[in-house]
């Protein structure tokens, strides 16, 4: 039988940091920050980015949803025609995804 050289295990890469991921994440609470108030009424209005209903308002908030699945839904298709070269996240810990 056939052994494996090397004592590392294969198909592994490095952790890599995803720059649009974040950097959408980081611009919805931003925007759920900006609204003011209590701690409560911002976490009920970041959750109306993904449910469309603000809980501390008991309203339907149908607007913001496309504040939080339009950037995803444009991520994912900007990123199928636009993919960077290689050789940019060649030595540097962050993808773009």
């Amino acid at each position: 039988m056939a052994r494996r050289r090397g004592g590392r295990r294969r198909g592994r890469g490095s952790f890599k940091i995803p720059i649009v991921s974040v950097a959408i994440l980081a611009g919805q609470a931003i925007y759920a920050n900006a609204g003011g108030g209590t701690l409560l009424n911002k976490f009920a209005r970041f959750g109306a980015l993904y449910s469309g209903y603000n809980f501390a308002a008991n309203a339907w908030d149908l607007p913001a949803l496309g504040i939080g699945y339009g950037p995803w839904v444009a991520k994912r298709f900007i990123g199928k025609i636009a993919s960077p070269g290689r050789s940019l996240g060649r030595f540097l810990p962050v993808s773009l995804s």
